[in-house]
């Protein structure tokens, strides 16, 4: 959400991006150019306004989206290092490890089934009782 799309005044943004920087209300206030002595209790009241709310949120997570590195950053990196000759052979061979762990060329299907290729229930004679417990939360009690 862009600030033009609020109708923040200009102490309001300030207020927003420094909140979104610090997480204070009270000292995001006093550095937007609010009252010293009301900076808490204006900062409070700005956090409960749903535009100014709005805008520290999309300031914070622009701010997070630039910190955490995306998937198709990491397989970036990885294939990077995976080809960079000048870095030792078992860093090469991780980073090609995590790459492919990443990408799924790993995964190990097992098929199950029951006795003869039969496929798999509960076991025979399987009874489950649903007993109310003295706390009112239902205790589940198995016999075979």
């Amino acid at each position: 959400m862009m600030a033009s799309d609020l109708k923040l005044n200009r102490r309001q943004e300030l207020f927003c991006q420094a909140f979104a920087a610090g997480g204070n209300a009270a000292a995001a206030a006093r550095k937007a150019g609010y009252s010293v002595k009301a900076a808490d209790r204006i900062g409070e009241r700005l956090l409960r306004n749903a535009e100014v709310s709005a805008r520290v949120r999309a300031l914070s997570e622009e701010a997070d989206a630039k910190l955490i590195a995306t998937s198709r950053e990491r397989q970036q990196m990885w294939t990077s290092i995976m080809r960079d000759t000048r870095i030792e052979p078992k860093d090469r061979l991780k980073a090609s490890e995590l790459l492919g762990k990443a990408q799924g060329d790993f995964l190990e299907r097992v098929a199950l089934s029951g006795q003869n290729g039969a496929p798999l229930g509960p076991p025979p004679n399987l009874i489950i009782n649903f007993v109310p417990a003295k706390d009112g939360k239902p205790v589940i009690e198995a016999e075979s």
